[in-house]
């Protein structure tokens, strides 16, 4: 499956669309396919570490958590 991620926090934005796995599922969790996943203002809080000395992610960290699915 295709993610946008970033490889480190910089103030100058640079996302990569990677191929990542498809993860793993626990006994309550759902898989979705998704046909768009919106970039929000929190997104662009984390790509320009604003947010790190609260939440350090670890990379890649892929963007988009608010999503579209696809039926």
């Amino acid at each position: 499956m295709k993610a946008a991620q970033i490889t480190q926090y910089n103030k100058n934005i640079h996302i990569k669309v990677n191929d990542v796995p498809i993860p793993k599922l626990g006994d309550h969790d759902v898989l979705i396919r998704v046909k768009a996943a919106a970039v929000n203002p929190v997104d662009i809080l984390n790509l320009t570490e604003a947010v790190r000395l609260i939440q350090d992610y670890r990379m890649p960290l892929t963007l988009g958590n608010e999503c579209a699915g696809k039926t």
